[in-house]
C-alpha cells in the first residue's frame, strides 16, 4: 500500500472547499436538519458526496500509484474530521458512506486518460 498523505490531504481539502461552497448556497433548513422529503435537500446531499468523488480524483492524480486506495482515503479523513466537528444527522452519515465508494471511484478515474510517454527529441 502506497499511500501518499499529500494527494489524500489536498483532495480533502478539494472536498472541503467544494462542500463549504454548496453548503453556503444551502440555506439554515438544510444545516439544521436535513429532509429527504425535500428536492433540493436530496439534490445538495448528491452535490455533497459528489465534491467527495471529485477529491478522490484530485488525490489518484496527485498519487499516480494506488489511486484508488488515496481516493479512498479523502472520504476516511473526511469522516475522521467531520466527527471531531461534532455528530452528524443519519442521513449525512449514509451520504458519508456512499462519498466513500464515490472517492474511490474517482480515484480509479484519475488514470484515465493515460499518461503518454514523452519521448526523446534527437
Amino acid at each position: 500500500m502506497n499511500v501518499r498523505w499529500m494527494a489524500v490531504f489536498t483532495g480533502y481539502l478539494v472536498d472541503f472547499f467544494i462542500s463549504l461552497l454548496i453548503i453556503s448556497f444551502a440555506g439554515e433548513t438544510f444545516a439544521a436538519a436535513p429532509d429527504l422529503t425535500q428536492a433540493s435537500h436530496v439534490i445538495i446531499i448528491a452535490l455533497l458526496t459528489l465534491s467527495t468523488g471529485i477529491g478522490g480524483y484530485v488525490a489518484g492524480r496527485m498519487a499516480r500509484t494506488d489511486r484508488v486506495m488515496n481516493g479512498f482515503l479523502v472520504a476516511i479523513v473526511g469522516i475522521l474530521l467531520n466527527q471531531l466537528g461534532g455528530s452528524l444527522p443519519r442521513v449525512l452519515v449514509l451520504a458519508s458512506v456512499v462519498a466513500c465508494g464515490l472517492a474511490a471511484i474517482g480515484g480509479y478515474l484519475s488514470r484515465f486518460p493515460t499518461e503518454r510517454n514523452q519521448r526523446s527529441v534527437r
